[in-house]
């Protein structure tokens, strides 16, 4: 793919070019910062958020192979927009967050094919985490053990189960149990 021409802020990120970054803030912390206002968010809010997609995209910019292929203004977006929404759902919050956004910023297919994507990962997740918390308190239990990489013996012992083995069988029962529940959900 080409590269865009906002690359020049990924140089500028790069050779820590103090002009271009400023003018990457003053192009686009409004509109992250109405977004974020809009949905929830507090001024406040909406800087942290900024920062951190800054630092993610400086991140990416670090290595020498990344090409920006995309409106700078469009990813930065994307960014804040996902860690708006990811913290919204850590606070637990029923609080929905407007999708308007999409067809308002840009135009550019490649962009919509992007957050297409992107929201295509979000609705997964959701439908993932939704129907892990239908399973039984016990499945629940197991399964983070094993995501946290517990050893069997371990969880045997913490789930009051009588051998290793029974770790194994009830963890294909909740595997398949979960993803019946996911294909349902998804059906």
């Amino acid at each position: 793919m080409k590269r865009h021409e906002d690359h020049r802020y990924i140089e500028a990120l790069r050779n820590e070019d103090r002009g271009l970054i400023n003018e990457i803030y003053k192009n686009h912390a409004s509109q992250v910062s109405q977004w974020i206002c809009k949905n929830n968010g507090n001024i406040s809010d909406a800087k942290d958020i900024f920062q951190e997609a800054i630092l993610a995209i400086y991140n990416k910019a670090l290595d020498p192979n990344f090409q920006l292929n995309c409106p700078l203004g469009a990813l930065l977006f994307t960014i804040c927009r996902n860690k708006w929404t990811d913290q919204l759902r850590k606070k637990s919050s029923q609080l929905t967050v407007r999708t308007e956004v999409k067809d308002r910023l840009y135009n550019d297919p490649q962009i919509n094919n992007t957050l297409e994507q992107v929201e295509e990962a979000a609705i997964r997740d959701n439908n993932l985490e939704g129907t892990f918390l239908q399973l039984s308190e016990l499945c629940q239990q197991l399964l983070t053990l094993v995501a946290k990489g517990i050893a069997p013996t371990e969880i045997a012992l913490q789930l009051e189960m009588n051998e290793t083995n029974t770790v194994y069988r009830r963890k294909k029962a909740c595997t398949d149990r979960w993803r019946e529940l996911f294909k349902n959900k998804i059906a």
